[in-house]
């Protein structure tokens, strides 16, 4: 993985499979800004509090998920882009694509829409 995008996702993807929160929170602050926003069809969140609750809802409504990039992550500038796979343990499988926008090595914002 040279492409430094594909770092910061790539610990993103880590955190959001993280089960623990403590794990989770440990790790937040070195992938996203402290700012960052995530926007969802139905719910925005913010900050690192944002995040977490964010993942944490998804944990609820999937235990035992597992979330994974499907494709090729495209990049302009500092914008970039990927579809993903969210699968549940009971088989329950949603796709979609994140944008994101990357600062200094963190996310600054992300976009996520879900395929229908």
């Amino acid at each position: 993985m040279s492409n430094p995008v594909a770092k910061i996702v790539d610990r993103h993807l880590k955190i959001w499979n993280t089960r623990h929160a403590t794990e989770r929170i440990t790790g937040i602050p070195s992938t996203y800004a402290a700012d960052v926003v995530i926007g969802e069809p139905a719910v925005w969140f913010s900050g690192f509090a944002g995040v977490e609750c964010a993942i944490k809802a998804v944990h609820a409504q999937m235990p035992g998920m597992h979330l994974a990039v499907t494709g090729p992550i495209q990049t302009t500038g500092d914008t970039s882009t990927y579809t993903w796979a969210l699968a549940g343990k009971d088989g329950n499988v949603v796709k979609g694509r994140d944008v994101i926008t990357v600062k200094h090595e963190r996310i600054i914002s992300r976009y996520v829409f879900f395929d229908t």
